[in-house]
């Protein structure tokens, strides 16, 4: 048997697992940037749902909400 084929196997296998953990990486760092989008456009269709919701409410319940985050955002001022 030839003695530079286990030192043959080994490095091949070395290189080789190497070769798939960066491939790996690169992988994650794309889907970073997409997770981010996918994060960003459920903000988006969240604002549109409330904005929705908020249409639709009638005057009263609307006013009520109006006062309750102008004292959250204002708790100063006098409402």
């Amino acid at each position: 048997m030839n003695a530079l084929i286990p030192l043959y196997v080994t490095l091949q296998t070395f290189v080789q697992d190497r070769a798939e953990q960066v491939g790996r990486q690169i992988r994650e760092r794309q889907d970073a940037g997409v997770s981010a989008l996918e994060y960003g456009a459920l903000i988006v269709v969240a604002a549109v749902v409330v904005g929705i919701l908020y249409g639709l409410v009638n005057g009263s319940v609307r006013q009520n909400v109006t006062q309750a985050i102008n004292k959250l955002f204002n708790p100063g001022s006098a409402s």
